[in-house]
């Protein structure tokens, strides 16, 4: 008999939620995280801008699970911290093209909300988006109703307690250095704060460790072919109460999806987007005076290069934002934060999948964006996933 009969690894937004969810049903569920908390704020979890997608970013041929656990998430999370006082918002989302080229692409996401049966969205001309937004230039615009923004910190910690309440039990500091399977068994090799091991044994695995989830698929079975292209986002934030210019009356402002070209290929980003916080979490009120922006994603070498001070300056982030919010300069701008995406090489999806000589081990692999909107959709598929293998 196994020590432990379910063993997640990692602590974030996913480990928490598939914490929560598969507490419901099974005992003895252990969760392992490294970081000496669960709400360190040091990982994906938390240094992001707290966006909920709605999933019209997603195509159906390259991208079908975040496609589909993106807007299946969206309305688990807001009911979610409904019920359970975690501060969140449907702002709603404005998409705005400047001129006549990007109109065109704004058309070919329009027809993939369609397709992804996002709620609501419709092309807005440019009177209706200066009612919307006053201090936001565009020649038209994608209004996403279903679009918000939520604390992820808090989001994180309620998870956690939830969980921890119904019996999960929250290894932190423990760090899972080897893993192997041993008969019907997988053996974890754990690494203390002390700098104790200890060898346990478990039925099932679920690794749910982000940017170091290829590692620890590794670890179980060498030949995994899934491998990190470590990704991070930059960010930075101003002040509305500056002055009149900087004002949003409170939604999420994104540019036109921008094509980039690089030596593997080409692929639309985001962009750098403009997202509203509260002011006080703990008291939820909104919108608050200060306003991220970004993030502009750089490739790194280093899967835990975490810039502390900037590495771009704030003019680039200006020159972007302010092609669509043009009183934005870069002086109003302050360093915010940087976070490191779980994004793989030639994978654009969610993989969540086991591993194919381990049947004990299920890999969440590449959670990147929209990771933190899908965390209650993912774990329902991961639940679904364990109640197949007991």
């Amino acid at each position: 008999m196994s020590d432990i009969p379910i063993a997640i690894i990692g602590g974030g937004v996913i480990g928490c939620a598939v914490a929560w969810e598969l507490s419901s049903r099974h005992e003895n569920v252990f969760l392992f995280e490294k970081n000496p908390g669960i709400t360190q704020g040091e990982n994906q979890s938390s240094r992001n801008s707290g966006v909920i997608h709605s999933g019209l970013y997603y195509d159906q041929e390259t991208r079908p699970k975040k496609a589909r656990l993106c807007i299946k998430g969206n309305q688990l999370l807001y009911d979610f911290c409904n019920k359970h006082n975690v501060p969140a918002k449907r702002t709603g989302k404005l998409i705005v093209a400047i001129d006549s080229a990007q109109d065109e692409i704004l058309d070919i996401y329009l027809k993939r909300a369609l397709l992804n049966n996002v709620p609501g969205v419709k092309k807005i001309p440019a009177p209706q988006v200066s009612k919307l937004e006053p201090n936001v230039r565009a020649v038209s615009a994608l209004l996403v109703p279903s679009a918000g923004i939520v604390e992820p910190t808090e989001l994180v910690y309620r998870l956690y307690t939830l969980a921890s309440n119904n019996g999960v039990e929250f290894m932190t500091g423990t760090e899972i250095i080897g893993l192997q399977k041993n008969g019907d068994e997988i053996l974890l090799d754990i690494l203390y704060p002390d700098d104790q091991t200890e060898q346990v044994s478990s039925s099932l695995v679920i690794n749910a460790s982000g940017v170091d989830a290829d590692l620890i698929a590794r670890m179980i079975n060498p030949e995994s072919l899934y491998e990190l292209d470590p990704v991070r986002g930059d960010a930075y934030k101003f002040y509305m109460d500056k002055r009149p210019s900087l004002g949003l009356s409170g939604m999420n402002v994104y540019p036109t999806p921008e094509l980039v070209v690089t030596q593997d290929g080409s692929h639309f980003t985001v962009g750098v987007h403009l997202t509203p916080t509260f002011e006080d979490p703990s008291e939820a009120s909104f919108p608050g005076s200060t306003v991220t922006v970004g993030p502009k994603l750089v490739p790194i070498k280093h899967r835990h290069d975490m810039a502390e001070t900037p590495h771009i300056p704030s003019d680039l982030f200006a020159e972007k934002a302010g092609t669509f919010f043009p009183g934005l300069k870069s002086d109003d701008l302050i360093w915010h934060q940087s976070g490191i995406q779980a994004r793989l090489k030639d994978h654009p999806d969610f993989e969540i999948t086991r591993d194919p000589l381990n049947p004990g081990v299920i890999n969440l692999l590449g959670i990147d964006s929209p990771g933190l909107t899908s965390c209650l959709s993912v774990a329902q598929f991961v639940g679904e996933m364990v109640k197949e293998f007991f």
